[in-house]
């Protein structure tokens, strides 16, 4: 219950209310439950004050002082927060959903079960943070420092990570599905058991990861406009990154045996989309590390420079021409001219498609397009009629390994 004295001077205005915590430092404030909803309190001193249950929704919090504050249960969603100091403040249960936090410091707070949906925290100091559990779907991180943070179980889907520093964050159990981590700083993160399934990764640094029993399908490696490049592991992807862009180091990987099999399509329709999960699924039960690449309708330098990269050093390459008449000659060239690594065309039946197909059978490498007349028997064939085949090529290609 909120000191009723206290609340009527902190109505008063911020310059009343910092006088009078300047000139009484051992009373602490109580202003628990009392709705605040109203006020501005921008650089206010409410530094171990009791604030369980208060309402500060939408209120204006700018470089205020909520330092070892409790907080436990309070309304701040929509609370511009802008460097305040909320270090070691008791943010557990918390409603800070749509809250502004640019540059704040929340190191140490604890945010157990709170509620950080739509927040944003550019730059933000979380640092020895504890969030248990918590809501965080869709936050911006972007540039925050999140070292030491306990995020164990915590929901993270669509977060923005970009550039954020991780290192030694207990993430285990948490769900990052389709979260941002570009550029992002990752040693020594614990990952066990969490989801990374659809992550952008693209030039993340990534040292000693704990990655057991973790989620990692279809983690996007290329930048934002370069063409979609997935691959299955966070660690292996951070090595295509550097295959992609280094050539000192794509010339030792060439020379090494690969079990990296390249898909090619264009998997915009859910028909297409649900083959490539089928294919993906396919050939991890065969041991194999599924890498798909998403042919654009505008097949950009870059990503035909990427493609030309990885089909030298894959072990076989599947490539559905289905729903992609608009694949430029210069990506055909770049198939022809492989002359170790299988490609096994797929297209389904329908003459608009076949001419593309054709042009690639003179290759000794091309293997005869499958066609096939339905989704439905795509998958079914998919072991014997399509993985098998480019199996027993490389094979023949490659000397029997």
């Amino acid at each position: 219950m909120a000191n009723e004295q206290q609340l009527a001077l902190l109505k008063q205005g911020v310059e009343a209310w910092n006088k009078w915590r300047s000139l009484s430092p051992g009373i602490p404030p109580d202003l628990s439950g009392a709705d605040l909803s109203q006020e501005d309190l921008g650089g206010v001193n409410l530094m171990k004050a009791a604030l369980s249950g208060v309402d500060l929704s939408g209120v204006n919090l700018m470089g205020a002082s909520l330092s070892q504050a409790d907080l436990r249960g309070a309304n701040l969603s929509g609370a511009y927060l802008s460097k305040a100091d909320l270090s070691e403040a008791d943010l557990s249960e918390v409603n800070l959903s749509e809250a502004y936090l640019l540059e704040a410091n929340l190191s140490r707070v604890n945010l157990d079960g709170a509620d950080l949906h739509w927040v944003y925290l550019g730059k933000a100091d979380l640092s020895g943070a504890i969030a248990i559990g918590a809501n965080l779907s869709e936050v911006d991180m972007r540039g925050a420092n999140l070292i030491g943070a306990n995020l164990i179980g915590a929901d993270l889907r669509g977060a923005i990570l970009i550039g954020a520093d991780l290192q030694g964050a207990d993430l285990s159990g948490a769900d990052l599905g389709e979260a941002n981590l570009m550029g992002a700083r990752l040693l020594k993160t614990n990952f066990e058991q969490a989801n990374l399934a659809g992550c952008l990764i693209y030039g993340i640094s990534s040292w000693g990861l704990n990655l057991e029993a973790a989620n990692q399908l279809n983690l996007s490696v290329a930048p934002p406009g370069e063409g979609a490049i997935a691959v299955d592991n966070l660690e292996v992807a951070q090595f295509i990154y550097f295959l992609l862009n280094h050539q000192k180091v794509r010339e030792v990987f060439n020379s090494i045996h690969s079990n990296i099999v390249l898909i090619l399509g264009c998997f915009q329709s859910s028909d297409r989309l649900v083959l490539l999960e089928e294919i993906r699924d396919a050939l991890r039960q065969h041991d194999y590390l599924p890498m798909s690449v998403e042919l654009e309708k505008s097949t950009t330098p870059e990503l035909k420079e990427s493609i030309s990269t990885v089909a030298g050093m894959v072990k076989f390459i599947i490539a559905d021409f289905t729903d992609a008449p608009h694949i430029p000659q210069e990506l055909l060239k770049i198939l022809q001219g492989i002359s170790e690594v299988p490609v096994q065309p797929l297209v389904q039946v329908d003459t608009t498609h076949l001419a593309i197909s054709d042009d690639l059978h003179e290759y000794p490498w091309m293997l005869p397009t499958y066609q096939y007349p339905s989704l439905s028997q795509a998958i079914a064939d998919l072991k014997e009629k399509i993985i098998a085949p480019a199996q027993a090529k490389a094979q023949e290609l490659r000397g029997g390994y």
